[in-house]
């Protein structure tokens, strides 16, 4: 059975950035239920297994793909937010990885923040490393499934469904986008890059 992550942070401090009345609609319904729904889904396989019956596979890989997506690009988010932002920072190998990939780490950041601005409908943009393409990529994610690289890992993850900001910020998502980036953990995105394990110097 999956559960929510444990926050290592009081979500109440994420103001003004973050409201708290909708951080708690956001992690303690919208996102348990995508859990709850999850193990609901992966009961129902197990089911199906025994009595060697899949003639709901359609409907059950659909719903296994949008609800497991959520909860794992769910968590990764909240993972990656922080009260004390200012006390995290990219890692100098990260950084130059950035650097090669983007041209810039300024170029990266305006990269990132247009990607989430102009995403169509609701969706995530993620930032990761394609360990096939062995480059790192900003992809949008519409829905919590569609646009997914196969063998893309992430690093920093961005929700820009509406859930997670209308009942602050209304339809201000540029605002939204802005006050966010005050509050991303930069560490917990470079200890994720340093899991990678990319120990090839020709990158750089």
């Amino acid at each position: 059975m999956y559960e929510a992550i444990k926050l290592n942070y009081d979500y109440k401090k994420l103001e003004p950035y973050y409201n708290q009345n909708m951080f708690y609609y956001h992690y303690y319904v919208l996102y348990k239920n995508y859990i709850n729904e999850l193990n609901s889904i992966l009961s129902k396989f197990n089911q199906n297994r025994l009595n060697n019956d899949f003639n709901d596979i359609q409907s059950l890989e659909d719903k296994l793909s949008f609800n497991a997506d959520s909860y794992i690009l769910h968590s990764l988010f909240f993972e990656n937010l922080t009260p004390i932002p200012n006390k995290t920072l990219l890692s100098q190998e990260l950084i130059e990885h950035i650097k090669k990939d983007f041209i810039s780490y300024n170029v990266f950041i305006n990269e990132l923040k247009q990607a989430a601005l102009n995403i169509q409908g609701p969706g995530w943009v993620v930032f990761g490393y394609d360990r096939y393409l062995k480059k790192l990529l900003i992809i949008q994610v519409e829905n919590h499934m569609n646009q997914i690289l196969v063998d893309f890992i992430p690093l920093l993850v961005i929700d820009v469904w509406e859930h997670s900001y209308y009942l602050q910020y209304k339809t201000n998502k540029d605002n939204y986008i802005k006050n966010l980036f005050n509050i991303l953990n930069l560490d917990v995105v470079s200890e994720r890059y340093k899991k990678i394990g990319i120990r090839n110097s020709k990158i750089y």
